[in-house]
C-alpha cells in the first residue's frame, strides 16, 4: 500500500513523513487486530521554553488499560552564569548534567501523575567531552543514574539505551534524556 493508499481507520491514522496527519486517535495492532488509543493528552512546554513552539512536554497514550506517557529529550539550563552557555562548564561536567536532568524527569513525571518506578524505557545522548579526550563519559552518566533507577527507593529498573553523538543543540549540551513511562489505567 503506498503511502498515499494508505488504509485508514476512524481518525485514527498516522502518516508517513512529511505529510503525517495528526488525529486525535491512534492505533497499535495487538493480537492481530486494532485498538484503538482514545484520549491522547499532550503537553506544551513550560511557556518560557524556546523550543515550545516545536516541541511537547509529553504525550499521554491509553492503550488497553495501560497508560503510557513518552516525554521528549530532557535537557537543563545553566547553572553556573560565569561561564559562557556555550560551554560544558555553564551546565556541569556529565554526572552533574544527569543528575539535574533525573530530577527534572521526576518532577515532570510527577507534574503527569507518575513516578520514577513506571519508567521503562530510558534513552541518552552523551556528548564527548574534551576533558576525557573527547569520549563521553560513560561512568559519569552512569553513576548519576544508579543514585536514581536500581534504589531502595526506586527498584524499578527501566531498559536504557547510550549512545555517545556529535552534539546537542547547545554547545554546553553533554547530555539529553528521553524516557518513557506505563502505568495501569
Amino acid at each position: 500500500m503506498s503511502p498515499s493508499h494508505a488504509w485508514r481507520p476512524d481518525k485514527s491514522f498516522v502518516g508517513n513523513w512529511p505529510n503525517a496527519e495528526v488525529w486525535p486517535e491512534a492505533f497499535s495492532i495487538d493480537n492481530g487486530g486494532i485498538a484503538l488509543a482514545k484520549g491522547i493528552e499532550r503537553y506544551a512546554l513550560d511557556e518560557s521554553s524556546p523550543y515550545r513552539p516545536q516541541f511537547l512536554e509529553s504525550v499521554r497514550v491509553p492503550v488497553d488499560g495501560t497508560e503510557f506517557l513518552m516525554l521528549s529529550g530532557l535537557t537543563l539550563p545553566v547553572i553556573d552564569n560565569s561561564v559562557p552557555s556555550d560551554q560544558a562548564g555553564a551546565y556541569g561536567d556529565t554526572e552533574i548534567q544527569t543528575r539535574n536532568i533525573l530530577k527534572e524527569l521526576k518532577a515532570t513525571l510527577e507534574r503527569r501523575g507518575y513516578e520514577l518506578n513506571d519508567v521503562v524505557k530510558v534513552q541518552a545522548f552523551l556528548v564527548g567531552d574534551a576533558r576525557m579526550g573527547g569520549r563521553a563519559d560513560f561512568q559519569g552518566f552512569s553513576r548519576a543514574y544508579a543514585e536514581v533507577f536500581g534504589t531502595a527507593e526506586t527498584p524499578n529498573i527501566p531498559v536504557r539505551t547510550r549512545v555517545q553523538v556529535a552534539g546537542l543543540v547547545e554547545p554546553g549540551w553533554l547530555v539529553e534524556i528521553e524516557a518513557m513511562a506505563a502505568k495501569a489505567g
